[in-house]
């Protein structure tokens, strides 16, 4: 069999790729103040098609307004018509610059901003545990003059979470399946259920998150039932001829740092169930995909899992040219390679790579999404209007 090289034309399920890199998802909270995706993503999205993707996964999109599923102000939503009509003409700005484009779906859990919940309602989770918190946006002054933004960064302090009944997992998968008909009506290639990061799917899998002593939690299998559910449910409501990929970590965003106490035992246990799994590729997320955190002398666990699973694996972390992108594939650590930061500073990133010509690569930092010092307007807008992100904030909603 050939060597992998970047720019491949290669498959995922039905889906045909001009090559082998993916724009990965990235949070950016640049929708309407009630979810509705605008003018100003569809630039940015068709700007990152037009500088050469094969596949781009956009940002985390809530499926509905209910079980706290929204995880930020100012986060994209798939939960109704409205939202669907706007996402038309971002999957179809895409297209047209021969890109491919998923949607990402995502349910918060515990983290979701407190300041998105209804009235009295508590965050869920696959157990009663409560997220130590974070400071959501950013940390630069840059950015915080340039979003309207008084004041200090505000640090959010999570509610403690209830766990889930058994019933309510089911009204989550059926939400998931009807935004993914949502995604489908309008044009998207697929889907990607968002196991990963710290949201909901994950902190079912993650074994200091699930407590349960039922069906849904105690076992690498367990851990994976509720997402299982949300996969097959999905799958049942769009069919074989659109791919859904499952993204997957062992960190999350309130939890930098974490990683699975059982390390490569229960890397091994996951890759069995997840070749289980009726998706048409694994994401794999980090920060480092040579990175495990808990055994230097064990593969990187892309390389386990693509092994185990034998899917499509999709890989991201610390992947920023084309030489880091090679690594990946001569190492078995994965067939496509998922490209954030740097795409998200650099658009054209797949020409520039294409082109072998030598380019200055800047670090990328946060200031950059707000004053960027090349052609990338669109990573974060100047012109967006004012938006009231203050610790007293609430959601607006459709009326």
């Amino acid at each position: 069999m050939a060597n992998k090289t970047l720019f491949d034309e290669s498959k995922i399920g039905s889906l045909t790729l001009r090559n082998r890199v993916v724009m990965a998802p990235l949070t950016r909270q640049c929708a309407d103040d009630d979810g509705t995706p605008n003018d100003e993503m569809a630039a940015y999205y068709s700007r990152r098609a037009r500088g050469g993707v094969g596949l781009i996964i956009t940002e985390g999109t809530y499926p509905a307004d209910n079980l706290g599923g929204i995880g930020y102000l100012n986060q994209p939503g798939i939960a109704n018509e409205k939202h669907q009509e706007a996402w038309r003409k971002i999957v179809d700005a895409c297209h047209k610059q021969g890109a491919k484009i998923i949607l990402q779906l995502m349910h918060a859990g515990r983290v979701a901003d407190p300041r998105t919940l209804l009235g009295n309602e508590s965050p869920v989770s696959a157990s009663n545990t409560q997220s130590d918190g974070w400071v959501l946006y950013t940390d630069t002054d840059d950015e915080l003059h340039d979003r309207g933004l008084e004041g200090e960064w505000p640090q959010v302090n999570f509610p403690a979470a209830r766990s889930l009944e058994e019933n309510e997992l089911k009204i989550i998968a059926n939400d998931f399946a009807a935004a993914a008909r949502r995604a489908i009506n309008c044009g998207f290639d697929g889907v990607e259920i968002h196991g990963a990061n710290g949201y909901l799917l994950y902190q079912f899998t993650d074994p200091k998150q699930n407590l349960r002593t039922d069906d849904y939690g105690g076992s690498a299998a367990k851990n994976l039932k509720f997402p299982n559910m949300v996969v097959d449910a999905v799958r049942a409501e769009i069919g074989n001829d659109k791919i859904i990929s499952y993204r997957i970590s062992q960190d999350g965003v309130d939890d930098f740092t974490g990683f699975w106490e059982e390390g490569q035992i229960y890397v091994d246990a996951l890759g069995i169930e997840l070749a289980k799994m009726n998706v048409d590729a694994i994401h794999w997320s980090s920060f480092d995909w040579k990175d495990n955190r808990f055994d230097g002398n064990c593969p990187p666990i892309p390389v386990s899992l693509k092994k185990q699973t034998k899917k499509p694996l999709i890989t991201n972390g610390n992947i920023y040219d084309g030489k880091s992108a090679d690594e990946v594939f001569s190492s078995e650590a994965g067939d496509f390679v998922a490209i954030g930061r740097p795409i998200f500073a650099h658009p054209d990133w797949v020409h520039i790579v294409a082109s072998g010509l030598p380019y200055n690569w800047m670090e990328f930092d946060r200031k950059y999404v707000i004053s960027p010092p090349y052609d990338y307007s669109y990573a974060y807008p100047k012109s967006l209007p004012k938006r009231d992100w203050s610790p007293s904030a609430k959601l607006k909603r459709n009326q």
